[in-house]
């Protein structure tokens, strides 16, 4: 993302976001935004990321104001209530996997407060309910509980794999009861 870019540069009103299927080609942007929303401490390589991204294609997304990458989400099917370690390449699930893991959804500085995070777990939304999974996961950062917890995710009390960092926490929201 360019320095350059500044929300609220964009005439008047709200900048609009664009989500879009992300693409192979969009990951080194897909890096660029995940260390300026993260820092050095959760950097995935483009492997892993490109893997999830096979995987579940109709489940990774890219935010984009001004035709600028902005932010990002992969998700994919899941089989278990442990959430899948960092940096490791995924290998499939079932077919008919009942949960969905959003396993990272990041929206750049810059663009923080312009609508980039609710927009792109729309898009995962639909696709989980299309797919009948009965239920979302995802860890969410310490940071991030409240936007969670607002898009309907409770707490559950599991421990989680090395790497998620502290006051990370596992969450859960039913899609069908």
């Amino acid at each position: 993302m360019p320095e350059s870019f500044a929300p609220g540069q964009h005439g008047c009103g709200a900048p609009r976001v664009h989500t879009r299927p992300l693409r192979a080609a969009d990951l080194d942007s897909v890096l660029a935004i995940q260390r300026a929303a993260y820092g050095d401490a959760y950097q995935e390589s483009a492997a892993v990321l490109g893997r999830k991204l096979a995987l579940a294609p109709r489940a990774c997304w890219l935010a984009e104001i001004d035709g600028q990458p902005v932010g990002y989400v992969f998700a994919h099917p899941w089989h278990d209530l442990a959430p899948p370690p960092l940096h490791v390449e995924l290998v499939p699930v079932a077919a008919v996997a009942q949960l969905a893991f959003v396993h990272d959804l990041a929206v750049a500085p810059a663009a923080r407060g312009a609508g980039v995070a609710a927009a792109l777990f729309s898009r995962v939304r639909q696709w989980s309910a299309q797919a009948r999974h009965r239920r979302m996961l995802l860890v969410a950062l310490k940071d991030a509980l409240g936007f969670w917890q607002r898009h309907g995710f409770r707490a559950l009390a599991r421990s989680l794999p090395p790497g998620y960092g502290d006051g990370a926490c596992l969450m859960e929201r039913a899609l069908v009861s």
